[in-house]
């Protein structure tokens, strides 16, 4: 179980990377495109740095959970304006109960 759970939260943060720098090809105005672009590096560079377990600077405790709730809403939101409300509403609901088990099972930090 904790494998899958591992495995959901791997993926999670490599579709909320891909699915931000997508709107640079599926967005119109070029400031649009230009925010998500900008968007998905800070995420990436954020992530990297204070995210990652391996990471020497990782956040534990509660400012580790407030930058997952950071950049699940971020790329939920992004989700939403890219994709639609549907495709939003489905990223945060997967990232809410990946997000709930990896606290359940204890599961941060490794």
């Amino acid at each position: 179980m904790t494998e899958i759970i591992l495995s959901i939260r791997f993926l999670l943060e490599v579709v909320t990377v891909l699915g931000i720098l997508s709107g640079i090809f599926i967005e119109k105005k070029i400031h649009i495109k230009i925010l998500f672009l900008i968007i998905s590096i800070l995420i990436t560079l954020i992530w990297a740095r204070y995210g990652a377990p391996k990471s020497p600077h990782v956040f534990t405790g509660l400012n580790k959970l407030m930058l997952e709730i950071f950049v699940y809403s971020v790329g939920g939101l992004s989700f939403y304006k890219i994709f639609g409300f549907k495709i939003g509403l489905l990223y945060i609901v997967i990232a809410i109960i990946n997000l709930l088990l990896m606290y359940l099972f204890s599961l941060q930090g490794k």
